[in-house]
């Protein structure tokens, strides 16, 4: 009989040679090739592990100050956007009494509205004349928001929820699909300039607009349509018209909850799920088996998260590795032009794989997200006004209370729309659908990004020549 002793020291040691990360795989490659290497290699393998040994390898600007063509401006959109522990100016006061005080948005949540349900077949004809475009990308949200009272999205969401099948895969009736929108929009901020359930309808029409590309027709199945529906329905519910880092900066009790990481983005995905289940009447998740539940809310958690442009890079780098790559590899191979056909199927086959699956489902929601600037020029500037109008009323606030300015950009007396858009273009916006425009292929959206920055281009070396004020924001 083995002593006890040295069968757990054997046991130890042999699920210790199993139990390695990928990671310490490539480090220990990488130790054992720069033994017999130039030296001038084995210099350059040090800086690579150097890199690697970061647990952020997938932020440009983790080895690298943030130089954004020596743009000021554009620096601070970055940190702003992305990063939450920034230090910047403040009035004076006292930070830490000041923070204490919490801000003036409210985190209780409404229930079903009074209001009766209304279900497709009663929708007045000049709304339904509007949802009735609803595939197109032309789609005009203010008009549905000015016809509906600030109520689209019950309107919007039971269209696209009857595009795609929603009843019937959730096995729910469209009462409960009415009651659910009805409580989701609810808990929307209508007075929110930009972040309200306006935002979250048009977000929703653009997932189903990107649902019904070809090639993620071919990809994804009604599970993950609805469940990608919902998500982009509910992404910002509650939301209080501040960022993570102003909720971090005031200490505000929901960046304490969620230790600062995503905070409103884990706001959002819990407050789904818990209003959900509140009430049988609403509860569209109900008749679902349990192991579908469990794939629909990871899936609505997942993209959820994914909106959080703190991992804008590292979810952009994953999906172009895994996703976009491949496929311009496919089109590259070709010299003919078009893909073979077995090439074809192994590409979808790949795609189809749930961890690819996992990457364009984010990508799709982020890209949903922002696509204002890809959108008509009138609805583009519409939404410029109102973004810059709400982090405007942030700084007005965060001036007013001693908290840190989080984006200086946005101040009334220095606004500047046009360069703010074009900032927020050249950073974010035209890499990421460049890599998603080779996954679905979108030449309208991008024939509008174009024409749009054009637009803002133009306005702003009007600005710089004339110094005239831009229109849209109350600088009063």
């Amino acid at each position: 009989m083995i002593p006890f002793s040295k069968r757990r020291e054997s046991f130890v040691r042999g699920h210790s040679m199993t139990i390695e990360a990928p990671i310490t795989k490539v480090i220990n490659i990488i130790n054992a090739a720069q033994e017999n290497s130039p030296l001038t290699v084995a210099q350059a393998l040090d800086k690579v592990l150097e890199i690697l040994q970061t647990s952020e390898l997938y932020s440009p600007f983790q080895h690298q100050e943030i130089r954004t063509d020596d743009d000021p401006m554009a620096t601070d959109f970055v940190e702003g956007l992305m990063f939450h522990n920034v230090k910047r100016r403040n009035s004076g006061h006292d930070l830490h009494k000041d923070s204490q005080k919490g801000t003036h948005h409210s985190h209780g949540h409404q229930h079903i509205p009074s209001s009766p349900a209304c279900s497709l077949s009663q929708i007045d004809e000049p709304i339904m004349n509007i949802l009735n475009l609803d595939s197109s990308w032309d789609f005009d949200i203010i008009a549905l928001e000015s016809l509906t009272n600030k109520r689209p999205l019950v309107h919007l969401g039971l269209k696209l929820f009857a595009r795609f099948g929603a009843s019937e895969f959730l096995n729910v009736n469209e009462t409960c699909l009415v009651n659910w929108l009805q409580m989701i929009e609810s808990n929307y901020h209508a007075q929110n300039n930009y972040h309200n359930s306006t935002h979250a309808a048009d977000v929703m029409h653009a997932t189903a607009y990107f649902l019904d590309r070809d090639r993620s027709k071919e990809i994804f199945d009604q599970q993950d349509q609805v469940a990608s529906l919902i998500a982009a329905a509910v992404h910002d519910v509650d939301h209080p018209a501040r960022t993570n880092a102003f909720l971090i900066n005031e200490k505000h009790k929901l960046a304490i909850l969620y230790n600062d990481q995503a905070v409103l983005e884990n706001h959002h995905a819990s407050m789904c799920f818990r209003l959900t289940h509140e009430d049988q009447s609403v509860d569209i998740f109900k008749n679902l088996s349990t192991e579908d539940y469990k794939a629909v809310r990871q899936s609505i958690i997942d993209q959820v998260l994914a909106t959080d442009m703190k991992q804008h890079f590292e979810h952009l780098s994953k999906f172009t590795t895994s996703v976009t790559k491949h496929l311009q590899k496919l089109e590259g191979d070709n010299t003919d032009g078009e893909p073979h056909e077995l090439d074809m199927t192994a590409t979808m086959a790949d795609l189809c794989l749930h961890e690819n699956k996992v990457l364009i489902k984010r990508m799709m929601i982020k890209c949903a997200d922002v696509s204002n600037p890809l959108r008509p020029l009138s609805l583009c500037k519409e939404w410029a006004y109102r973004i810059a109008e709400e982090y405007c009323q942030q700084t007005d606030e965060e001036k007013s209370r001693g908290l840190p300015v989080v984006m200086a950009q946005f101040d009334r007396k220095t606004l500047n729309i046009p360069k703010c858009q074009l900032a927020f273009i050249n950073l974010f916006i035209t890499s990421m659908f460049d890599a998603w425009d080779v996954y679905c292929h979108i030449p309208e959206l991008m024939k509008h990004l174009q024409l749009n920055y054009n637009y803002w281009k133009a306005q702003e070396e009007l600005k710089d020549k004339e110094k005239v004020p831009v229109q849209g924001v109350d600088n009063s």
